[in-house]
């Protein structure tokens, strides 16, 4: 195993990119700078590079002889928030911010592929790197699998990590199965029968259907799952009506449901659109329940989680390793890499006593040291077992 003394000659460089990327952010959807500088720093270590249609997303492949392949992502996108951080390498753009840790992610990426590039000795295989825009919005890893950054050669196993303000520096925080949560967003229409207020009895209020359907709908939370199997149905906006004396005639709602148990996911798609549908009819309206999915469920793979979690312990020692208890309702695009192999998502702490989407978002910068580390350290194991599963 490696320790974090091992990568230390990659490290001014990994802080050098992390000052310059943080820099010059760039919000999802424009991150043309940003492409431009990874494909320029991954060019220069002599990896092949390439590029994604309909996003700023770039992958870089280092291949070193016959072996496994491991991909790692790093995502690339600020947020829209004017930084107040004093940090002698504060943001250029105005009102643009890496808020959320992305220009660490990417600085250890570049790192561990320095490392990489300059230890092929130590190591055979494949390794892929891939940095992702709009992971802020709507996920540029989806676009990226579509068009085949998980083939040629076939990755086996893709890391991915994130920063975590509320431990530590050298910190790991993680949980063998599900880490994150699936979310679909819900689109709910009530349609009724508009008529004076006077006289309720010659319409169908749609408002009244509205209220009985959001209020029933939660028993499928409380009563149709498992306590122990988390959910969370939520409607953030509700709008209908002209006036207070006219008997509303259309309702619409949207929400969103978090899921982790797939089974869950499909059992409450079927539920709340018979629900919806049986409530509005009895109550001489109708309504139409439309979902869309959206992200998937971030699930550990337990075996290779292992290796990982080693890594760790090895690195930082066993008094800075934090199981999550449980999995969060939170979504994660790193799902989509997930879909076509199994992986790994982990967070390392990096806390200073500020929040993630913050003005005042900062890190401790020796997070950098113990990220790259993990990187390494993490490939390498998995190269690892894979060629001995391989053999």
């Amino acid at each position: 195993m490696i320790t974090r003394e091992t990568i230390i000659d990659v490290l001014p460089y990994a802080t050098e990119m992390r000052h310059e990327l943080h820099r010059h952010p760039e919000v999802s959807g424009h991150e043309t700078e940003t492409k431009r500088r990874i494909l320029r720093e991954l060019t220069a270590m002599g990896l092949e590079t390439r590029e994604f249609e309909g996003c700023r997303s770039v992958m870089g492949v280092l291949r070193n002889g016959d072996g496994p392949c491991v991909a790692i992502r790093a995502d690339m996108d600020a947020l829209p928030i004017r930084e107040a951080t004093g940090l002698p390498f504060a943001s250029e753009n105005d009102g643009v911010m890496h808020a959320c840790g992305h220009d660490v992610h990417m600085a250890l990426s570049l790192g561990s592929a320095r490392w990489f590039s300059t230890h092929r000795d130590a190591w055979q295989g494949t390794i892929k790197w891939l940095f992702e825009s709009e992971e802020e919005t709507v996920g540029g890893g989806q676009r990226m699998v579509a068009q085949g950054c998980m083939e040629d050669p076939r990755v086996g196993c893709v890391i991915g990590q994130h920063m975590n303000p509320n431990y530590p520096v050298h910190t790991f925080y993680s949980r063998s199965g599900a880490v994150s949560g699936a979310s679909d967003d819900l689109r709910l229409t009530v349609t009724g029968r508009g008529c004076h207020g006077a006289y309720p009895q010659k319409g169908v209020d749609a408002i009244v259907i509205a209220a009985q359907i959001v209020t029933a709908l939660q028993t499928l939370v409380s009563r149709t799952v498992s306590p122990f199997d988390p959910v969370a149905l939520t409607f953030g906006a509700i709008h209908g009506g002209q006036a207070g004396n006219v008997v509303c005639e259309t309702v619409t709602l949207t929400g969103t449901l978090r899921t982790i148990a797939p089974e869950t996911r499909v059992l409450l798609h079927r539920r709340m659109r018979e629900m919806t549908e049986g409530i509005a009819g009895g109550m001489g309206g109708s309504a139409q329940m439309e979902i869309i999915p959206s992200y998937s469920a971030v699930v550990n793979d337990p075996a290779f989680y292992s290796l990982v979690e080693e890594n760790a312990r090895h690195l930082i020692g066993a008094e800075r390793m934090v199981e999550q208890q449980a999995p969060s309702l939170g979504v994660e695009s790193f799902c989509y890499f997930l879909k076509d192999a199994p992986g790994v998502y982990y967070d390392l702490g990096c806390g200073v006593g500020t929040g993630l989407h913050t003005a005042t978002f900062r890190v401790d910068e020796a997070v950098l040291e113990t990220g790259v580390a993990m990187q390494v350290g993490s490939a390498l194991a998995l190269l690892d077992r894979m060629k001995e599963a391989m053999a």
